[in-house]
């Protein structure tokens, strides 16, 4: 009789906690806060492109040297290249979070002004590890899923903040430009036509593989990781995105139209995945009940969110 009622509290408090407490763009407030303010989130996107700098003499130097595997050519002499992602991989959109949050909105509301307004500063050390690269004769190939409608908005923010970018050569492959969708295998797969891809560089897992192997479960997705183990930190560089991506998709598996993602969650817990899990998932909730923030405190912690740069 205990368990039941255990399990009926947890999702009661769940029931409350999502809709009370916190909208669905409020759920980020944290991960957007680590983005902006935390030391370690600085040092470990510092700390990748370091390692990719310090990895681009060897690279150059080396023709056997691909990042894309599957895809490379027998022709030796191709020109060296980087696959890079752009947003939160070359420029910082929490301050596009951050409005959301203030503003109770979601996402896309908002995203074109946003990109348009060009203001979205470079994460630390991307801008120095492109100019290196485009110093060492590397093309630079920017592969976003931003639409091809904000082309112009993104153009002129390289433009701003110095972001290398060719102009004699399509540089920037954006979604909804020449047929392509969501998924990026079709522009690496042009890109490694004419050049030998040393890095990829990116934020979420479709970055690096077919869309099909990213859209799974979160176990099937950690799978795929340990499958190309060996790519990792050499060709391969992932950037940490606590905000979005496809890990907080396979969480919902795909379907963002639901109305409330906690209590479903909390339904998962209690009734499928055992007592034990709800019992030490529950014991850590109930404690931290008594420390819950004030709505003063609350509001001031939201406030010091930047939403403009």
């Amino acid at each position: 009789m205990k368990a039941p009622l255990i399990y009926l509290f947890f999702l009661l408090f769940a029931f409350n906690f999502s809709a009370e407490d916190f909208s669905h763009e409020e759920q980020r407030m944290l991960s957007t806060l680590y983005v902006q303010t935390a030391a370690e989130h600085r040092a470990s996107v510092l700390q990748t492109f370091k390692t990719a700098t310090n990895l681009l003499p060897e690279a150059i130097e080396d023709a056997s040297w691909n990042a894309l595997p599957n895809l490379a050519s027998s022709n030796r002499d191709l020109a060296p290249a980087i696959i890079i992602d752009v947003d939160d991989t070359v420029l910082d959109n929490s301050p596009y979070e951050a409005r959301l949050i203030k503003s109770g909105q979601s996402y896309p509301s908002g995203w074109g002004d946003w990109c348009n307004e060009s203001q979205a500063k470079p994460l630390p050390g991307v801008l120095e590890f492109l100019l290196k690269a485009e110093q060492m004769g590397v093309k630079i190939f920017y592969v976003t899923n931003r639409k091809y409608e904000y082309e112009k908005g993104t153009l002129e923010n390289f433009k701003k903040f110095g972001i290398p970018i060719e102009g004699d050569e399509d540089s920037l492959l954006m979604r909804y430009e020449n047929g392509w969708d969501s998924n990026k295998t079709s522009r690496r797969e042009l890109i490694a036509k004419n050049h030998r891809v040393i890095f990829q560089i990116g934020d979420n897992l479709g970055d690096f593989v077919d869309l099909s192997l990213s859209h799974q479960s979160p176990e099937k997705r950690v799978e795929v990781v340990t499958e190309f183990n060996d790519m990792w930190g050499k060709y391969w560089f992932m950037i940490e995105n606590p905000t979005y991506g496809d890990w907080e998709g396979a969480l919902y598996k795909f379907n963002f139209d639901r109305s409330n993602h906690t209590a479903e969650q909390a339904y998962t817990l209690a009734f499928v995945q055992g007592p034990m899990t709800t019992l030490l998932m529950i014991v850590p909730l109930i404690i931290f009940s008594f420390y819950s923030l004030s709505a003063s405190r609350h509001k001031e912690i939201i406030e010091s969110l930047k939403s403009r740069n």
